[in-house]
C-alpha cells in the first residue's frame, strides 16, 4: 500500500482570526506550503481542486461554505448543527454549572428573566456562529437588546444566571484525548491546569460518544468551582497560547484518517 500524503491545508486568513496566520507560519518552517483562500474567491464559490487528505482552518464563514463543497468538504470535520447548545446541551447540562434555558430569542422581551434568574442574565445565540453578541445585561435591558437585533427575532438564544467565570480555558480533543489547550482569549496565556483537563475531558468524552470526535471544550474556573463554558468544534475556533505543534499533527492525523476511511462525515 503507497503512504498516503501529507495533508493539504486549506487556510482562511482574516484578521478577526489571527489563528490561522499563526498555523500557515509554523508549516512554512516545517517546510509545508498551503492554499490560501481569498475572501472574494469564497463568495463566488471559486474552489481549488485538490485531492488526498485535506484541512481546513479560518473563519466560520468560510469553513461552513468549505464544508458544503462536493470534494473540498472532508477538510472540515466541523459539523457545524450539532454543535449548537440546544443539540449538545442535553449530553454536558449537569457540567454547565449555572441555571440555564434555551428560548425564542422574540420571547425574551416578555419573560420575568429577574424573577427567574436575578437582576443580571448572560444572553448568547444558540448557534456558534454568533447571530447577536453574547452579553451579560440587566433584566431591565433585555427588551431593549432584543429589539436592536430584532432581524433575529424567529433564531433560538441561550439565557443563564450570572456566575463567577474568573479564568477561562480551551482546551482541545480528539477522540476524548487531550491534544493541547491554553487559557484565553488574552495574554498572557496559560497551560491548562490538570483538573480543568479532566473536566474537560468528561465533556468531550460524552460528545465523542455522540459522533463529535474532534472538539474544544472551553471551561471557566471561579469561586472554586469549574463550568463548562461551551463546546466547540476545530476548524474554526482559536488556538491562542495552545501547541501550534500538537494542533497541525491532531488536524493531519484526523484528515488522513477520514481519507484513508473514506471520509465518514
Amino acid at each position: 500500500m503507497c503512504p498516503v500524503a501529507a495533508p493539504r491545508w486549506i487556510l482562511d486568513l482574516h484578521s478577526d482570526f489571527p489563528g490561522s496566520a499563526v498555523v500557515l507560519a509554523r508549516l512554512s518552517e516545517r517546510g509545508r506550503d498551503a492554499i490560501v483562500l481569498e475572501r472574494s474567491a469564497v463568495s463566488r464559490g471559486d474552489w481549488p481542486t485538490l485531492d488526498g487528505p485535506l484541512v481546513g482552518y479560518g473563519t466560520m464563514f468560510t469553513m461552513s461554505r468549505l464544508g458544503r463543497h462536493t470534494t473540498l468538504g472532508r477538510a472540515v470535520f466541523d459539523d457545524y448543527p450539532r454543535l449548537r447548545c440546544t443539540s449538545y446541551y442535553p449530553l454536558v447540562y449537569d457540567l454547565l454549572g449555572r441555571t440555564t434555558f434555551v428560548a425564542p430569542f422574540a420571547a425574551l422581551r416578555t419573560m420575568p428573566l429577574a424573577r427567574m434568574l436575578g437582576e443580571r442574565v448572560f444572553v448568547r445565540s444558540d448557534s456558534n456562529y454568533k447571530l447577536f453578541p453574547a452579553a451579560v445585561l440587566d433584566a431591565s435591558e433585555v427588551a431593549s437588546w432584543v429589539d436592536r437585533y430584532r432581524e433575529h427575532h424567529r433564531e433560538l438564544a441561550v439565557v443563564s444566571e450570572v456566575v463567577a467565570m474568573d479564568v477561562e480555558y480551551r482546551c482541545y480533543f480528539r477522540d476524548k484525548r487531550f491534544v493541547c489547550g491554553s487559557s484565553y482569549p488574552t495574554e498572557p496565556y496559560r497551560g491548562v491546569p490538570d483538573e480543568v483537563r479532566a473536566f474537560a475531558a468528561i465533556a468531550a468524552a460524552r460528545l465523542a460518544e455522540a459522533g463529535i470526535t474532534m472538539a474544544t471544550i472551553d471551561v471557566a474556573a471561579g469561586d472554586g468551582v469549574l463550568r463548562l463554558v461551551e463546546a466547540g468544534g476545530v476548524n474554526s475556533w482559536g488556538i491562542y497560547g495552545s501547541s501550534v505543534d500538537a494542533f497541525i499533527d491532531a488536524m493531519e492525523a484526523e484528515a488522513i484518517e477520514r481519507f484513508e476511511d473514506g471520509d465518514p462525515r
